[in-house]
């Protein structure tokens, strides 16, 4: 319904039918008290057909970056990118990104939280360098949207062998229901 209020055809016709039936068409000429009623009236009909704001994007990233090593002559390279900067206007904010790290074996690692990466640009690190003899996965949460990433999982030197790991984009919560697709 209010699809059709948003036509002009229908907000002019509202229009005349509130002129044609209030005093003022008749008594008194046009009195102020009587143009305010129909100010007022109009205003009411405008608001009832201007759409509510858009919902705000969730300020955050998740991505999971599935195997990473940097043990027996291997390293992994990892990118973060901010993409909330591109060809349609800015339209993410800068932020941090925490990467967590879960362990094939051994104690529990603690997180990294990354420097403010601004939009357009990118956080680039090695395994080695972030947590030297780790194997295993990490989750990278980002405090901004359009977050993207990237892996190079290669033979230190990258002389023999080189691996892509592309970044799955996971949902920002995770349910029980036994499947899980990130739609990719």
């Amino acid at each position: 319904m209010f699809k059709l209020l948003k036509s002009p055809a229908i907000i002019i016709s509202i229009v005349s039918l509130l002129l044609l039936s209030s005093p003022i068409a008749s008594a008194n000429n046009g009195v102020p008290s009587d143009l305010d009623q129909i100010k007022a009236l109009l205003q009411q009909v405008l608001t009832a057909v201007t759409p509510p704001p858009p919902p705000v994007a969730q300020n955050k990233t998740r991505l999971l970056f599935a195997f990473v090593t940097n043990q027996a002559g291997f390293d992994t390279g990892l990118v973060v990118a901010n993409t909330g900067l591109d060809s349609t206007g800015t339209i993410g904010i800068a932020g941090t990104a925490t990467i967590y790290f879960f362990p094939s074996s051994g104690p529990a690692v603690p997180p990294f939280t990354t420097p403010v990466i601004p939009l357009g640009g990118q956080y680039v690190n090695t395994l080695s360098i972030l947590k030297p003899g780790f194997q295993g996965y990490i989750e990278v949460v980002t405090q901004f949207p359009f977050a993207h990433g990237y892996g190079l999982l290669s033979d230190v030197g990258i002389r023999n062998f080189a691996a892509n790991i592309p970044a799955l984009v996971l949902p920002l919560a995770r349910t029980n229901t036994g499947v899980e697709s990130v739609g990719q």
